[in-house]
């Protein structure tokens, strides 16, 4: 099934780029105390062994003796490839996150020829005799015309990608797309980081302006970087970017699958949701509750509710209301109706609807646990007064297990609260050492020290 596969394929990249996304804060979190370590022996040694010199205009450096040169070239060494370390590794992951996109795009691309056949028997490629005569079907040859097909288009440019796909779908795959500049730069920064050591092109700089980038303030042959808050901003785009591009696509090839389409969006959301990144739960479900057809009207309602609770549990309860007072809950179902009380915050009335709902309601044990909506419920002895009056039992909190990188971070945050590290910062000088006049290791900018100097 064509929808199996779409969603397989949209699941599959959201998954890897949770796990480059958590893999970068948990390195440069068992990096730093490293970092630190070679930063401070470095420091400690210049403080105990070198002797700082200043020429006659006036420019200063640092010098060492001869025979402790070896162990200050070492520990130099130390300490610029821990910091490197820190340089390279969220270069390397920001360069993966577009590489599991251009890889999900290569699927995306397959399936939709095999959903829809006549666009790739449209194709004008030709096959010799030669190569027709290797094939021992039709279907055979139309999987080489699709490989090939496919190879062409992910030669082009991730601009271009869109323009083919707009022009076979005779869809804007575009409109309405505030993250199509960030998709644009980062995917031009992959570039420069795989082709140019991160150094700006004319190239970059034409096709960041060509679409509207804000890269004003960026100069040829300067080199960029990839810090943390960069990186989450290149997660969330290509996030963004791969799910709506996903159901776009989704709805437009396969006709009345909006049970399975919608069900897909609203895991997705939910899963934002719980592990609490609203901002991009928030845009999602704009994403969902604009769709033109929803599967059936109870849907649309979850997106609505969970919208609303996205910016709730944000602390943008103004928001929040607006949302779900957009629409009357009057006749709908008693959990919908408990959405709107809580996010209103008419709090009496909610104690009141859980015990009509009783335990076997719509809303069960589970979801008085799970659902993201009690979340700030559950902290108020009354919820626990009427959970054990409704199910004749304590409530007690369901251990949701954390990711390894919530774990991690934890754990981190705490020692550095029981012992605050002092972060070294050493000059990067160079140091020319000198025997009898001749010079036997270059480790510096521009001093040269004979070995008497420093007796």
């Amino acid at each position: 099934m064509e929808n199996t596969e779409l969603n397989d394929n949209l699941h599959k990249l959201l998954r890897h780029l949770d796990s480059i996304k958590d893999t970068l804060p948990m390195t440069l979190l068992l990096l730093e105390p490293h970092k630190k370590k070679a930063n401070t022996k470095f420091e400690e040694f210049i403080e105990k062994n070198a002797k700082k010199i200043e020429n006659e205009n006036g420019q200063k450096s640092i010098a060492v003796k001869y025979e402790d040169s070896k162990i200050f070239e070492q520990l130099s060494k130390n300490s610029e490839i821990s910091g490197l370390a820190m340089k390279i590794i969220p270069e390397s992951l920001f360069v993966s996150l577009i590489s599991q996109y251009d890889a999900f795009l290569n699927k995306l691309l397959k399936i939709l020829f095999k959903t829809r056949p006549e666009y790739i028997n449209n194709s004008e490629r030709e096959l010799s005799f030669s190569q027709l005569i290797q094939f021992d079907s039709i279907e055979t040859a139309r999987e080489y015309v699709i490989e090939k097909e496919v190879e062409t288009v992910l030669r082009r440019s991730h601009s271009e990608h869109f323009d083919y796909l707009e022009n076979k779908l005779a869809i804007p795959l575009r409109k309405d797309l505030p993250i199509w500049q960030t998709f644009i730069e980062i995917t031009e920064r992959r570039n420069l980081f795989v082709h140019c050591d991160g150094i700006i092109s004319n190239q970059y700089l034409k096709v960041c302006r060509d679409h509207k980038c804000d890269v004003k303030n960026f100069k040829i042959n300067e080199r960029l970087n990839v810090d943390l808050n960069y990186f989450t901003n290149a997660y969330n785009c290509l996030y963004e970017l791969s799910t709506k591009l996903t159901h776009t696509i989704w709805r437009k090839l396969i006709k009345n699958d909006f049970e399975n389409a919608d069900k897909s969006l609203n895991e997705i959301c939910y899963s934002l949701l719980t592990s609490g990144q609203y901002d991009l739960a928030d845009i999602m479900l704009d994403f969902a509750c604009k769709q033109t057809k929803h599967h059936n009207d109870s849907t649309k309602n979850i997106f609505i509710v969970n919208k609303a609770l996205s910016s709730y549990l944000n602390s943008k309860e103004e928001n929040a209301k607006k949302i779900i007072e957009s629409k009357d809950w009057s006749a709908s179902s008693d959990d919908f109706k408990l959405a709107n009380l809580i996010i209103t915050e008419n709090f009496d009335e909610v104690y009141e609807l859980i015990k009509k709902i009783g335990n076997d309601g719509v809303v069960d044990k589970e979801n008085y646990k799970t659902w993201p909506l009690f979340y700030k419920l559950r902290k108020e002895d009354k919820f626990k007064e009427t959970f054990k009056e409704v199910f004749k039992e304590d409530y007690t909190v369901l251990e949701i297990p954390k990711r390894p990188v919530q774990e991690l971070m934890e754990e981190i945050i705490k020692k550095n609260n029981e012992v605050k590290s002092k972060t070294v910062k050493i000059p990067n000088k160079r140091i020319l050492v000198k025997k009898d006049s001749q010079v036997l290791k270059d480790t510096s900018k521009k001093i040269i020290v004979p070995k008497e100097k420093l007796n």
